[in-house]
C-alpha cells in the first residue's frame, strides 16, 4: 500500500533513533501510523480514542521526535556517514579497477584496497541499525 499524501516518512526514521523517549502509547501510534500505513480512525478503533485524540498524539509525538533530531542530530548525522562510506566504497573500487589495468599490478595496492573494503564493511555493519552509532 503506497503512503498517504502528506505524510512525512521522515518520521518512521526518527521514530527508530528516538522512539524510547515518546511514551509506549505515542510510539504506538506513531508506528501504526508511519510504519504500519493505518488511519487515524483505525488507530482511533484501536486505542478506543477520537481521531482528534490520535492526531493530538501524532503531532505531541512528530514534536518531541523533531526536537530530539534539532538537538541531537543523529539521524542526519548517520545519514551522511552512510553517504561518506558509500562514497568510500566507490573510490576504493575505482582505485582496485585502476591497478588492475596497470601493466604490473601493485600488489600493495591491491592488500591495501582489500583492508579499506573490510573496515568498510565493518563500518557498514555498525551502521544497520541505530545503536551502531
Amino acid at each position: 500500500m503506497a503512503p498517504k499524501a502528506g505524510k512525512n516518512l521522515e518520521f518512521s526514521v526518527l521514530l527508530d533513533y528516538y522512539g524510547p523517549v515518546l511514551t509506549e502509547k505515542q510510539r504506538s501510534i506513531l508506528s501504526e501510523y508511519y510504519n504500519d500505513d493505518l488511519s487515524l480512525a483505525e488507530i482511533a478503533e484501536n486505542y478506543g480514542i477520537t481521531r482528534q485524540g490520535v492526531r493530538d498524539a501524532i503531532k505531541h509525538g512528530e514534536a518531541t521526535l523533531t526536537e530530539m533530531e534539532q538537538k541531537l542530530g543523529i539521524a542526519r548525522r548517520s545519514a551522511a556517514m552512510r553517504d561518506d562510506v558509500e562514497r568510500l566504497h566507490e573510490l576504493v573500487t575505482e582505485i582496485r579497477v585502476c591497478n588492475s589495468g596497470m601493466f604490473t599490478p601493485s600488489p600493495q595496492i591491491q592488500r591495501d584496497t582489500t583492508e579499506l573494503l573490510t573496515i568498510i564493511k565493518r563500518i557498514e555493519s555498525q551502521e544497520d541499525t541505530p545503536d551502531g552509532i
